[in-house]
């Protein structure tokens, strides 16, 4: 999970910070600004919903209800998901390679262990 605020930095440093929302699967200091939802999964990296949208697709957010919807079809987006691929990334070794294997998701801790998909009790629970 990235940090956000040097993307939320760039949507404002380009003046379109009152023109787009933020949606992704990173997470967000305190400095964040603007519409901005995160921790949104699953996510993309293992071919969620957030890693089919592509230029162009409306979104349409609730904040009130709590909601993102995209405005594609089932088909549409079972489609996409055929030909997806996850993407390439440069770190063939090292700790971000070894963080990109072992991470778990968010909502159970983010914990890094190779038994991360057995986990029960994590760190947030406390």
């Amino acid at each position: 999970m990235r940090e956000m605020l040097s993307t939320t930095a760039a949507i404002y440093g380009q003046g379109m910070g009152d023109k787009v929302a933020l949606i992704t699967d990173g997470r967000f200091s305190g400095a964040t600004r603007g519409f901005c939802i995160g921790h949104v999964g699953p996510e993309a990296q293992e071919g969620g919903p957030i890693g089919l949208i592509q230029d162009g697709d409306i979104i349409s957010i609730d904040a009130e209800s709590g909601t993102i919807d995209v405005k594609l079809t089932p088909a549409e987006l079972e489609d996409r998901k055929r030909s997806w691929k996850p993407r390439v990334t440069a770190y063939g070794n090292g700790t971000l390679s070894k963080f990109a294997k072992l991470v778990g998701p968010a909502h159970l801790g983010a914990v890094t262990h190779e038994g991360f998909a057995g986990e029960r009790h994590v760190y947030a629970d406390i």
